[in-house]
């Protein structure tokens, strides 16, 4: 069986390398009057995903290749503690795992639940891959400040400046740094997964999220970090293009769509500051001009992005970064004060799509947020888990028609889950009888679930449904889609 896996690996590896030095060939050789280059180039890149397709389909079996779908997380993970009253609560974790296995993870033999992360992963995470997403005196600063956290103590503020601003809703732990790195350990392991045919899609359980963390502190003028710390979408992305001789796998085009109910500035910072015609980032968000305001020459930029940090009628976090594309590999799609099931749909089907095939990504990546449902706390849309599996198959489409499938998701936002522990605060008035989301075996013994008494009675509406459900619909429309034809 290993032998097998071994050569699926190879084969697949080479024939998309062919694919990328078949296509510099033809685009620097002289090609007959009357003839497009760009239709050879499409029929070449159509003819390779077909030698791709066939390898996996007659090297496949139980558990590898064809019809597999993965999920990949780690308990390191549980390690980032975030304070009292944070949406970004440490549940989170188990409520995905939870809902994956609803879908059929670790019961279907083709539905693998994948609980580690090795260590060539996490190393690779931490001294390749996060320092050429991340500027070295952003890492230094992170990894200082969470070192010198006491082992006891949780919720401290981890992306504050000089001024001690900008920390507010980015806090942690001493576990916080191996959290955030074995997350981007395991979206490299789902970008080797995928790409060399061990299974067709994968979907990364991992916290704390990631596409608010861009180059530096607060990128593109944002107030803050918005809970993230190492970007896993750009990670993956930059692993899969870097050089086989540099250690990654060598893809030359990456595609990363991201349906958080927040623009990823993060990503688009780190991936797309300039034009690079390896990547193509895709946000659909709440937001837009009409919200964040026109910038002109007049406006101050300092005064507007603590405007962003009162109410939330004054702006959308992160800002106007979203509110426009600067480049041909960036679209930004705004879709208002909030995401609706017709809105989401219309965009992906007349603007995603066509830029996605025009594109033809090697891979794409889903930057997966699912605070956009109607019942998130955040209050910025109106989908249902339904519509969060109709938006991953549209995707799964996508990727069936430029690269034979080969799509993976990293969790991002989404923080709708009912209270999964006793509340504390019994001298507050109560008007039912107390309900806990009973997540099981995955919620571990030590994990606590303090939550306020206001935010607990927002969260109640989520029995009936939420992020739980929005991640079972999720990898469900994964397995659904997971047979190359």
């Amino acid at each position: 069986m290993h032998k097998k896996v071994i050569e699926l690996k190879k084969m697949l590896c080479q024939c998309l390398l062919i694919k990328g030095h078949g296509e510099d060939c033809i685009e620097y050789s002289s090609i007959p009057h009357g003839v497009s280059k760009v239709t050879i180039i499409t029929e070449w890149r159509k003819a390779c995903e077909r030698i791709y397709k066939r390898a996996v389909s007659k090297l496949s079996f139980t558990g590898v290749g064809n019809g597999v779908t993965s999920v990949i997380t780690d308990s390191r993970c549980n390690g980032h503690i975030t304070q009292l009253g944070s949406f970004e609560r440490p549940v989170r974790l188990p409520a995905a795992i939870k809902g994956a296995k609803r879908a059929g993870a670790g019961r279907d033999p083709n539905v693998l639940l994948l609980t580690e992360v090795e260590d060539n992963y996490y190393n690779m995470a931490e001294n390749v891959v996060i320092p050429k997403a991340h500027k070295k005196t952003y890492i230094k600063r992170l990894k200082t400040k969470i070192q010198s956290i006491p082992p006891d103590q949780k919720g401290v503020p981890l992306t504050d400046d000089s001024d001690g601003e900008g920390g507010d809703d980015t806090m942690g732990s001493r576990g916080s740094y191996a959290a955030a790195v074995v997350g981007i350990g395991a979206s490299l392991k789902a970008v080797d997964m995928v790409v060399t045919g061990k299974c067709v899609n994968v979907f990364c359980a991992i916290r704390p999220p990631g596409h608010h963390a861009g180059l530096e502190l607060r990128p593109m003028q944002a107030v803050s970090n918005g809970f993230c710390l190492f970007n896993a979408a750009a990670c993956a992305a930059i692993y899969a293009t870097t050089p086989l001789s540099q250690g990654g796998l060598g893809l030359r085009r990456v595609c990363v769509i991201d349906f958080d109910v927040h623009h990823g500035n993060g990503t688009q910072d780190i991936l797309c500051s300039t034009y690079d015609p390896r990547y193509l980032y895709v946000s659909i968000h709440a937001g837009g001009a009409h919200i964040n305001g026109f910038e002109d020459e007049g406006s101050e930029d300092e005064s507007f992005r603590h405007l962003l940090g009162g109410r939330k009628t004054e702006g959308i976090f992160p800002g106007r970064c979203g509110d426009t594309s600067p480049h041909k590999g960036v679209l930004n799609i705004p879709l208002g004060q909030k995401v609706t099931a017709s809105a989401m749909g219309s965009a992906l089907v007349s603007q995603v799509t066509p830029r996605v095939e025009e594109f033809s990504p090697d891979l794409i990546i889903l930057s997966a947020g699912f605070d956009a449902h109607e019942n998130d706390p955040l209050g910025m849309g109106g989908l249902s888990a339904a519509d969060f599996g109709s938006v991953t198959e549209v995707a799964c489409q996508m990727a069936y028609k430029t690269c034979s499938g080969r799509i993976l998701s990293v969790l991002e936002g989404g923080y709708g889950i009912p209270c999964c522990r006793p509340r504390n605060d019994l001298f507050l008035p109560t008007t039912s009888e107390e309900r806990l989301l009973d997540l099981g075996e995955e919620l571990p013994s030590n994990m606590d679930d303090e939550v306020h008494y206001t935010l607990r009675q927002k969260l109640d509406k989520c029995h009936e449904e939420g992020f739980l459900e929005c991640v079972q619909s999720h990898v469900q429309s994964f397995v659904k889609c997971n047979i190359r034809k």
